[in-house]
């Protein structure tokens, strides 16, 4: 039930607006199906809740899974959104070609790389991986609301610094999620955990129309940026209807590229003040919405040590050999003056794991001071006991 909704819903924002007016009965179809069946989805995930649920309420309930679900939803739909439209905006409004425009995004992508080495880094000396995901959803609403600024005459040094900042919030947020599910859960629900946490991500990632190269490429992707592409579509149409004269279906089939070299050199201008209101204002801005979304969900994770579930470091190895010595004094050693030292009953006490037997030549040397009645009890092992009565 699950997948055919899923598919009912993605079809509908995939036609929405760009194919087919939202109004037309095949939409609406679609959007009745996927609403029936995800109700039930939901009624028989209810009933089957202590059975065979797909995803049982403990884990899909759980805190910091809930909250992590919904981050990773924001930061999927915020990092990839733009991801995609900030290259396009490259070509139309700085006339880059699209090579130049993935070049203009490489500070977008090492930004990311760099977070999420920091932030991973950290974790793991301080041990909390929620006070980045807090930094990194900040930064992340801070660098897409400097987006959503951006304009014709925006210096190289802003659209290079404004895409550091949204990065970095970006690559400090994004992996820490799939942490605290191995944190908070059990062994045997972490496989599920993460598997819901991949599917909010994936919920979040690009589907969109892409203007690039003279072409209209439909990519497969999923909820939020269809949003996105509906908005682009809607604001830039609205735009060109206004300024009169054009075709707003051609030009947007046209491509990003060729975008100022299909119009009237006397609409240029105003053509792009509406392709750049159509993004900034348009999909930017419903990104900068959904990225403010991701501090209150990043609130939300409970705040657990990563150090918690690491295993108790072994006891050093001055101790093994005292160990060994209580082995063979309760199994009867061959010819050693046991002595009950403090050190021993110590050991007893403690209770942890035996290591593993001392090497041969370790086993010459005895701290008791009765070295040479350990010899004679290995060579004359009748006079064990004499020399057992005399101590």
């Amino acid at each position: 039930m699950f997948l055919p909704a899923i598919t009912c819903l993605l079809l509908a924002l995939e036609w929405g607006a760009a194919d087919y007016a939202w109004s037309s009965p095949r939409l609406v179809v679609l959007l009745v199906v996927f609403a029936s069946l995800f109700v039930a989805f939901i009624v028989w995930q209810y009933f089957t809740r202590n059975t065979t649920a797909t995803v049982p309420a403990r884990i899909l309930f759980q805190r910091s899974v809930a909250f992590g679900g919904a981050s990773q939803f924001c930061v999927g739909s915020t990092m990839l959104t733009v991801s995609i439209y900030i290259p396009l905006w490259f070509q139309a409004i700085k006339g880059v070609s699209a090579m130049q425009s993935g070049i203009n995004t490489i500070p977008l992508v090492l930004s990311v790389v760099v977070g999420s080495i920091m932030s991973g880094g950290m974790t793991q000396k301080t041990g909390y991986y929620t006070p980045f995901m807090l930094i990194g959803s900040s930064l992340m609403a801070v660098g897409t609301g400097f987006i959503t600024t951006w304009d014709m005459s925006t210096s190289s040094s802003m659209w290079i610094g404004y895409q550091v900042i949204l990065g970095f919030g970006v690559g400090c947020t994004m992996q820490h999620p799939n942490l605290a599910v191995q944190i908070v859960l059990p062994r045997e629900d972490v496989p599920t955990g993460t598997a819901v946490l991949s599917l909010c991500q994936t919920l979040g990632k690009p589907h969109i129309c892409a203007m690039s190269v003279g072409l209209t490429t439909h990519t497969g992707g999923a909820v939020f940026t269809a949003v996105g592409q509906n908005l682009y579509i809607d604001k830039f149409s609205n735009g060109l209807q206004q300024i009169g004269g054009l075709d707003p279906k051609h030009i947007l089939e046209g491509g990003a590229t060729d975008l100022a070299n299909k119009v009237p050199a006397a609409l240029r201008l105003d053509v792009l003040e509406a392709y750049n209101d159509s993004l900034t204002k348009g999909t930017f801005f419903a990104a900068l919405i959904v990225a403010c979304l991701s501090v209150p969900a990043a609130l939300g994770m409970e705040w657990r040590s990563v150090k918690s579930k690491q295993e108790p470091s072994h006891a050093p190895a001055v101790n093994d050999e005292e160990k060994m010595e209580a082995v063979e004094k309760d199994l009867g050693p061959f010819g050693t003056l046991d002595r009950p030292s403090a050190t021993l009953q110590r050991s007893k006490v403690s209770g942890e794991a035996l290591a593993p037997p001392a090497p041969a030549w370790k086993k010459l040397y005895r701290r008791s001071g009765h070295f040479s009645s350990y010899l004679t009890a290995k060579v004359n092992p009748d006079l064990r006991d004499e020399l057992r009565n005399s101590k």
